[in-house]
């Protein structure tokens, strides 16, 4: 009988490999907390009457939330999104969608009237970015659904995180105080 091999040393192991090294070299890393914010560059947006940029939201509080419409965990977290941009849009907070689908064009995901219709059925006004080809999402090395990241006036990135919360919660408290933190400063 033979003892499981951890994880972790599995991985480590496998690194050792001319392939494996590669394969995780060529893995996008998240920008680091304090860091600048990258830049991203997507073209087709939602609820916006131009493709927003970093550049154009300095002096401003920026939420990236990273989603796709059937993901069930990040639709369960809209009602939270939605009452912080309700909340914080006048003070300083801008809310983006950032729309990155899971599965190949095909299942709907990449459609933007698909993307148009959830918008409407969750009542989300703030912009939305399609990120089809997943390069926002790379260029930020996000890896769940639902993903966020909190960006201070100066354009640095402040807080990340990832996964469901609901209105009230313990999670919707830490993300709702650090928002009321950036737009204090």
């Amino acid at each position: 009988m033979t003892r499981p091999v951890p994880l972790l040393l599995l991985s480590l192991t496998a690194a050792a490999t001319p392939a494996a090294a590669q394969m995780l070299a060529s893995r996008p890393v998240a920008p680091a907390v304090g860091t600048p914010a990258p830049a991203w560059r997507n073209a087709s947006w939602l609820n916006a009457d131009h493709p927003l940029t970093l550049p154009g939201l300095r002096g401003r509080v920026v939420l990236l939330n990273f989603w796709v419409f059937t993901c069930y965990n990040c639709t369960n977290t809209v009602p939270s999104l939605v009452d912080f941009d309700r909340k914080y849009r006048d003070q300083g907070l801008t809310l983006i969608g950032i729309h990155t689908p899971e599965f190949p064009p095909y299942a709907g995901e990449h459609d933007r009237a698909n993307v148009e219709s959830a918008l409407r059925k969750y009542g989300i006004e703030y912009p939305n970015a399609q990120d089809n080809d997943s390069k926002t999402w790379e260029l930020y090395g996000i890896r769940y659904w639902p993903s966020f990241v909190l960006i201070d006036r100066r354009g640095n990135i402040r807080y990340a995180g990832y996964g469901e919360f609901h209105l009230n919660d313990g999670a919707y408290r830490m993300w709702d105080g650090r928002i009321r933190e950036l737009l204090a400063e």
